[in-house]
Protein backbone atom coordinates (compact mmCIF):
# COMPACT_ATOMS: atom_id res chain seq x y z
CA UNK A 1 0.00 0.00 0.00
CA UNK A 2 1.27 3.35 -1.14
CA UNK A 3 2.14 5.89 1.74
CA UNK A 4 -0.21 9.13 1.73
CA UNK A 5 1.41 12.46 0.40
CA UNK A 6 1.89 14.95 3.40
CA UNK A 7 -1.24 16.98 2.58
CA UNK A 8 -3.43 13.62 2.65
CA UNK A 9 -1.84 13.39 5.78
CA UNK A 10 -2.94 17.22 6.74
CA UNK A 11 -5.96 16.25 5.68
CA UNK A 12 -6.58 13.11 7.37
CA UNK A 13 -5.48 14.76 10.68
CA UNK A 14 -8.09 17.55 10.15
CA UNK A 15 -10.75 15.20 9.83
CA UNK A 16 -9.96 13.34 12.76
CA UNK A 17 -9.58 16.74 14.66
CA UNK A 18 -12.98 17.71 13.74
CA UNK A 19 -14.96 14.39 14.82
CA UNK A 20 -13.14 14.84 18.28
CA UNK A 21 -14.47 18.32 18.64
CA UNK A 22 -18.05 17.77 16.79
CA UNK A 23 -17.90 14.72 19.56
CA UNK A 24 -17.29 16.49 22.53
CA UNK A 25 -19.56 19.26 22.03
CA UNK A 26 -22.14 16.26 21.79
CA UNK A 27 -23.11 17.19 17.61
CA UNK A 28 -24.14 14.64 15.20
CA UNK A 29 -22.74 15.42 12.05
CA UNK A 30 -25.70 16.70 10.81
CA UNK A 31 -25.87 19.24 13.42
CA UNK A 32 -22.43 20.44 12.43
CA UNK A 33 -23.50 20.74 8.67
CA UNK A 34 -26.67 22.88 10.00
CA UNK A 35 -23.99 24.86 12.09
CA UNK A 36 -22.05 25.28 8.94
CA UNK A 37 -24.98 26.43 6.78
CA UNK A 38 -26.27 29.14 9.59
CA UNK A 39 -22.79 30.61 8.86
CA UNK A 40 -23.52 30.66 5.09
CA UNK A 41 -21.37 27.78 4.11
CA UNK A 42 -22.53 24.23 2.46
CA UNK A 43 -20.72 21.31 3.62
CA UNK A 44 -23.32 18.62 3.68
CA UNK A 45 -23.70 15.63 6.16
CA UNK A 46 -22.08 13.07 3.97
CA UNK A 47 -19.07 15.79 3.20
CA UNK A 48 -18.19 15.95 7.04
CA UNK A 49 -18.56 12.54 7.06
CA UNK A 50 -16.21 11.96 4.47
CA UNK A 51 -13.35 14.16 6.26
CA UNK A 52 -13.90 12.50 9.35
CA UNK A 53 -13.27 9.43 7.70
CA UNK A 54 -10.39 10.62 5.44
CA UNK A 55 -12.14 9.98 2.52
CA UNK A 56 -11.83 13.96 1.44
CA UNK A 57 -8.13 13.80 1.05
CA UNK A 58 -8.31 17.76 -0.26
CA UNK A 59 -9.59 19.82 2.20
CA UNK A 60 -9.28 23.59 1.59
CA UNK A 61 -8.66 26.29 3.69
CA UNK A 62 -12.17 27.68 3.51
CA UNK A 63 -13.79 24.66 4.67
CA UNK A 64 -11.82 24.44 7.28
CA UNK A 65 -12.35 27.69 8.71
CA UNK A 66 -15.98 27.46 8.18
CA UNK A 67 -15.84 23.94 10.03
CA UNK A 68 -14.18 25.55 12.83
CA UNK A 69 -16.33 28.52 13.00
CA UNK A 70 -19.25 25.98 13.37
CA UNK A 71 -17.42 23.81 16.24
CA UNK A 72 -16.40 26.86 17.85
CA UNK A 73 -12.96 26.93 18.04
CA UNK A 74 -9.70 28.32 16.34
CA UNK A 75 -8.88 26.90 12.79
CA UNK A 76 -5.76 26.24 14.41
CA UNK A 77 -7.17 23.45 16.81
CA UNK A 78 -8.26 21.51 13.77
CA UNK A 79 -4.71 21.38 12.40
CA UNK A 80 -2.60 21.03 15.11
CA UNK A 81 -4.41 19.08 17.98
CA UNK A 82 -2.85 20.71 21.11
CA UNK A 83 -3.45 18.92 24.31
CA UNK A 84 -4.55 15.76 22.49
CA UNK A 85 -1.21 14.60 20.48
CA UNK A 86 2.81 14.32 21.64
CA UNK A 87 3.54 15.33 18.00
CA UNK A 88 2.27 16.50 14.83
CA UNK A 89 3.94 16.78 11.38
CA UNK A 90 3.78 20.22 10.99
CA UNK A 91 5.88 20.13 7.48
CA UNK A 92 6.35 16.88 5.24
CA UNK A 93 8.86 14.73 7.10
CA UNK A 94 9.61 17.38 10.44
CA UNK A 95 7.47 16.68 13.40
CA UNK A 96 7.19 19.20 16.75
CA UNK A 97 4.46 19.37 19.25
CA UNK A 98 1.11 20.06 18.64
CA UNK A 99 1.80 23.37 20.57
CA UNK A 100 4.99 24.25 18.69
CA UNK A 101 3.54 23.74 15.72
CA UNK A 102 0.05 26.15 16.79
CA UNK A 103 2.34 28.71 17.80
CA UNK A 104 4.33 28.73 14.50
CA UNK A 105 0.66 28.75 12.77
CA UNK A 106 0.28 31.72 14.62
CA UNK A 107 3.17 33.46 13.81
CA UNK A 108 4.60 33.55 17.01
CA UNK A 109 7.26 34.41 17.41
CA UNK A 110 6.88 36.97 14.49
CA UNK A 111 9.99 38.51 12.66
CA UNK A 112 10.49 42.04 14.86
CA UNK A 113 9.63 44.27 11.86
CA UNK A 114 7.26 42.24 10.25
CA UNK A 115 3.70 43.77 10.25
CA UNK A 116 2.34 41.14 12.53
CA UNK A 117 4.95 41.92 15.45
CA UNK A 118 3.78 45.62 15.01
CA UNK A 119 0.24 45.33 14.62
CA UNK A 120 0.37 42.72 17.86
CA UNK A 121 2.55 45.12 19.89
CA UNK A 122 0.12 47.67 19.32
CA UNK A 123 -2.71 45.88 20.63
CA UNK A 124 -0.86 45.15 23.64
CA UNK A 125 0.51 48.29 24.33
CA UNK A 126 -3.20 49.98 23.59
CA UNK A 127 -4.44 47.20 25.78
CA UNK A 128 -2.27 48.11 28.93
CA UNK A 129 -2.65 52.11 27.92
CA UNK A 130 -6.70 51.64 28.64
CA UNK A 131 -6.11 49.40 31.45
CA UNK A 132 -4.44 52.23 33.37
CA UNK A 133 -6.30 54.80 32.29
CA UNK A 134 -9.30 53.01 33.97
CA UNK A 135 -7.57 52.35 37.33
CA UNK A 136 -6.35 55.48 37.54
CA UNK A 137 -9.84 56.44 36.85
CA UNK A 138 -11.40 54.04 39.37
CA UNK A 139 -8.41 54.98 42.36
CA UNK A 140 -8.98 58.83 41.92
CA UNK A 141 -13.03 57.97 42.30
CA UNK A 142 -11.93 56.08 45.52
CA UNK A 143 -9.65 58.73 46.52
CA UNK A 144 -12.20 61.47 46.03
CA UNK A 145 -14.95 59.37 48.33
CA UNK A 146 -12.45 58.38 51.34
CA UNK A 147 -10.27 61.39 51.21
CA UNK A 148 -11.84 64.23 49.13
CA UNK A 149 -9.02 64.64 47.07
CA UNK A 150 -8.31 62.65 44.00
CA UNK A 151 -4.48 62.47 43.06
CA UNK A 152 -1.16 62.40 45.15
CA UNK A 153 2.42 60.72 43.88
CA UNK A 154 1.38 57.09 42.99
CA UNK A 155 -1.42 58.50 40.44
CA UNK A 156 1.08 61.32 39.08
CA UNK A 157 3.39 58.21 38.34
CA UNK A 158 0.65 56.00 37.24
CA UNK A 159 -0.32 58.88 34.78
CA UNK A 160 3.16 59.62 33.72
CA UNK A 161 3.67 56.22 32.85
CA UNK A 162 0.86 56.20 31.07
CA UNK A 163 1.66 59.43 29.13
CA UNK A 164 4.57 57.24 28.08
CA UNK A 165 3.38 54.34 26.39
CA UNK A 166 1.07 56.50 24.74
CA UNK A 167 3.91 58.69 23.31
CA UNK A 168 5.21 54.83 22.59
CA UNK A 169 1.87 53.98 20.69
CA UNK A 170 2.10 56.98 18.66
CA UNK A 171 5.77 56.42 17.41
CA UNK A 172 4.62 52.95 16.52
CA UNK A 173 1.51 54.14 14.41
CA UNK A 174 4.21 56.74 13.01
CA UNK A 175 6.38 53.49 12.32
CA UNK A 176 3.55 51.15 11.17
CA UNK A 177 2.60 54.07 8.40
CA UNK A 178 5.74 54.24 7.13
CA UNK A 179 5.99 50.90 6.61
CA UNK A 180 2.46 51.03 4.79
CA UNK A 181 0.89 48.57 7.05
CA UNK A 182 -3.01 49.33 7.34
CA UNK A 183 -2.83 51.36 11.02
CA UNK A 184 -5.56 49.75 13.59
CA UNK A 185 -8.34 52.58 14.84
CA UNK A 186 -7.50 54.21 17.59
CA UNK A 187 -10.09 56.43 19.83
CA UNK A 188 -9.38 58.42 23.41
CA UNK A 189 -5.73 58.18 22.81
CA UNK A 190 -5.31 60.69 20.58
CA UNK A 191 -1.72 62.06 20.23
CA UNK A 192 -1.03 65.42 22.79
CA UNK A 193 -1.61 68.41 21.40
Amino acid sequence: MEQPDWAQRVSRAIGREVRRHRRERGMSAQQLSDACAELGGDLPRTVISNIENGRRSNLSVADTTLLAAALGVPPVALVYPVGYEDEVEHLPGQTVSPLQAADWWNGEPAPDDGALALLRRHRLLETNIRRLYKSLWEQSISDYRWHGEPGGPEADAARQVAEDMTQELHELRDEITRRGFVLPPLSGLDRPA
